[in-house]
């Protein structure tokens, strides 16, 4: 059910109570038992939020409780869905965007630029980056814990695109300089070269870094509704169908959401939680790091953690509607999270360390993933991923083998799949 922005106002002015649906999703402990989650999710401080602190009820609760009451039905409450690779494929969409910065930047004069430097640049700085903090890095976490150890890719992109700028304009000033003084460039002096790159620095205006970015970015969303898998949107509304009330969100390590996708994927999502856009909801979360620097899937939790509770508050939403209109709940009904993606170290153990049920989307090689490629010990043409980086995420995809609880080769066949874990089965 959709919930429009109306609608959250108004409950809000009439301060409903969340009803019995935002207890909680129940969602199942990597021991084998199971917890719920809390409605009270807030953290202060530097508080250490833990999966206690998320989920009200303990496995031993659960266990006395099902010893003297009625099996609860099961069904879909929450599903989560990573985006690339997962519902459509990276690399042409990452290609046509990048084409789209190549022609922006020459909309801004920066002519010559190919598609692939912004990635080529994108690479050299992530590798400088790992450099300059391998030997400072725990110096700064003991002095600021909180303090990331690498920036994001979003920040990454925006300084290669600065980069980009930078050395366009010195190699054009070098070379108006040299042919002002009826000389070569290589026979100009350090001085004036290094004049020249200051000039350069300081004529990068941040409003034209950005604006590039926004072109790239846009085209982002646009190639990946192009690109969309054939089976995504029919898979997903059939999982609808099935399930009314579900909860669907996106859990992205990038900077996809499906909310600016208007002509496929908005209309079916109800939430989206971004690694990059929500770091200030998690900056005082304990262990913060940014992506590059995770090599255990407990440090991906907090991203899990959030859409736990954004499902919840979503779903408070339309059980207070529901309850407005007069429907009668059903109390016997334990609701589930279900979370699918094609990354085993980022989907699978991250979603299974907060107890979700996972679904691993490993398609037949026509849907063209590449991302798996990190698995063969390969690094994607698009991927910035660093030697270091590459290893751990190996390690922990390793480390994620055993928490698959489904697998499917189509996206038409997770309709049937979700069923299925709904129902105790399991093709794992």
């Amino acid at each position: 059910m959709r919930v429009s922005p109306t609608t959250v106002a108004l409950l809000a002015s009439l301060s409903l109570q969340a009803p019995s649906f935002s207890v909680g999703f129940h969602v199942s402990s990597s021991g084998g038992g199971s917890v719920a989650a809390s409605t009270n999710s807030n953290v202060s401080g530097h508080q250490r939020l833990r999966i206690g602190a998320l989920f009200s009820t303990t496995t031993e609760d659960n266990e006395s409780t099902s010893a003297t009451a009625t099996k609860k039905k099961k069904k879909l409450g929450l599903l989560t869905f990573d985006l690339d690779d997962t519902l459509y494929p990276i690399a042409p969409v990452l290609d046509e965007a990048n084409t789209a910065f190549s022609t922006a930047m020459s909309n801004f004069g920066y002519v010559g630029i190919q598609p692939s430097d912004i990635v080529a640049a994108g690479k050299k700085i992530r590798i400088n980056i790992a450099e300059d903090t391998q030997v400072d890095v725990s110096a700064d976490k003991a002095e600021d814990p909180l303090k990331p150890t690498t920036v994001n890719h979003k920040e990454i992109r925006l300084a290669a695109i600065r980069k980009k700028m930078e050395e366009f304009i010195l190699q054009t000033k070098l070379k108006q300089t040299a042919d002002d003084w009826a000389t070569d460039v290589d026979d100009l002096t350090a001085p004036v070269i290094k004049s020249a790159e200051k000039w350069a620095r300081t004529t990068v205006h941040s409003s034209v870094v950005q604006a590039v970015y926004n072109a790239w970015e846009m085209e982002r969303h646009h190639a990946a509704e192009r690109h969309l898998f054939p089976d995504a949107i029919s898979a997903i509304k059939q999982i609808q169908s099935d399930n009314p009330n579900v909860i669907i969100g996106a859990v992205t390590d990038g900077s996809a959401n499906p909310m600016l996708m208007v002509f496929s994927l908005m209309p079916l999502f109800d939430f989206t939680v971004s690694w990059e856009d929500d770091i200030a909801n998690v900056q005082q979360m304990e262990q913060f790091q940014e992506l590059s620097a995770v090599d255990q899937s407990d440090e991906l939790s907090w991203i899990y953690r959030l859409a736990v509770q954004k499902g919840k508050e979503m779903s408070a939403l339309t059980s207070a509607i529901k309850k407005k209109n007069d429907e009668e709940e059903d109390e016997d009904i334990e609701w589930c999270w279900v979370h699918v993606g094609d990354d085993l170290a980022y989907d699978v153990g991250g979603a299974a360390t907060c107890g979700a049920k996972t679904v691993l989307v490993d398609l037949s090689p026509e849907y063209g993933q590449t991302a798996r490629l990190r698995l063969e010990g390969k690094v994607p043409e698009w991927s910035t991923e660093t030697e270091d980086e590459l290893g751990a995420h190996k390690k922990m995809s390793a480390n994620a083998m055993d928490k698959v609880d489904a697998r499917i080769q189509t996206l038409s066949q997770l309709p049937e799949v979700i069923a299925e874990l709904l129902n105790g089965k399991s093709d794992e």
